[in-house]
């Protein structure tokens, strides 16, 4: 069911779901926007934040030492391709990771549905803007909101004005993708090549920060140590050189070899285990790169002409 709520009936959804659930938003501080926590719906910002909201689910580090908590959280303004991103990750880490599946089956996401695509975004490419999964989705148009609800929420929009027009997600994700277009994937994980030049060529210029693990959605490798506080889990990055460094030595020693990795991984591995491209198109990778190395070249490169 597609609900139409006005501007006020928005700030009457957000008290509802503040009452069972501790709230955070993106908003807008310091000219960036970024997530924190709300008081009311006025202080949301439907730009894209600066960073993904993975932090929600796996935190950048953490004693896993410890009984994972139960917080009941509300994130608002989440953008559909970080929650897409959340799907893409629940295939793999859901119900292992006893630590990110607490937080996720205790976090509402209400995720926006873009009007614009952001500069550089591809998310057409993976399905985007509007989601067939959510918990509460909103799209903000012709000034209403229009929002559905997962079973599991319906409750929070009892009494709210039902929309008379039910196609209106539908025909928003048609013109968009009319508008936009997409890149074609035209079976990237085949036409990928392990010899190509592409990865030595970025490997040429990439400082090895790892910026874009960080930034990533989807990206949720981690690295486990003990310190003198406990047993510590925090996120780590492929493109780091002490990744894959073991006592018999690094079976990735060139960074060529852990670009490359990165992306067979988010093309090629994780389609063939679990179904699914490991990106959103959310383009975040590339702002955040100070080299500005494009994931999107790995999809249109054309190998066979190397």
């Amino acid at each position: 069911m597609i609900y139409e709520l006005t501007r006020d009936d928005m700030e009457k959804l957000y008290q509802r779901i503040s009452q069972e659930y501790e709230t955070f938003g993106a908003k807008e501080e310091l000219g960036e926007v970024i997530f924190s926590r709300i008081s009311s719906f006025s202080e949301v910002s439907e730009e894209k934040s600066s960073y993904s909201p993975k932090d929600f689910l796996i935190k950048r580090s953490e004693n896993i030492l410890e009984v994972p908590r139960a917080d009941k959280k509300a994130v608002f303004g989440v953008k559909s391709c970080d929650l897409r991103g959340f799907q893409i990750m629940d295939l793999q880490i859901l119900n292992k990771d006893p630590f990110y599946t607490v937080r996720r089956e205790n976090t509402i996401f209400v995720n926006f549905v873009c009007n614009e695509m952001c500069n550089g975004g591809f998310c057409t490419s993976f399905g985007g803007p509007v989601l067939d999964r959510y918990d509460i989705q909103v799209l903000h148009r012709d000034g209403k909101y229009f929002v559905q609800a997962d079973d599991r929420y319906e409750r929070f929009l009892t009494g709210f004005k039902i929309s008379q027009d039910q196609n209106v997600f539908s025909r928003h994700s048609q013109e968009f993708l009319q508008r936009y277009g997409k890149i074609d994937l035209n079976g990237i994980e085949k036409r990928m090549k392990w010899n190509s030049k592409l990865w030595s060529e970025f490997a040429s210029y990439c400082i090895s920060c790892g910026a874009c693990n960080y930034s990533c959605p989807t990206c949720y490798c981690i690295d486990v140590y003990d310190d003198e506080t406990g047993r510590k889990k925090e996120w780590d990055s492929c493109i780091l050189e002490g990744f894959t460094r073991t006592a018999a030595g690094n079976v990735r020693p060139e960074l060529s070899d852990r670009l490359r990795q990165r992306f067979y991984h988010k093309f090629k591995y994780y389609k063939l285990s679990k179904g699914e491209y490991l990106c959103t198109g959310c383009n975040r990778c590339v702002d955040d790169c100070p080299v500005d190395i494009d994931i999107k070249e790995v999809i249109t490169h054309d190998y066979d002409k190397e």
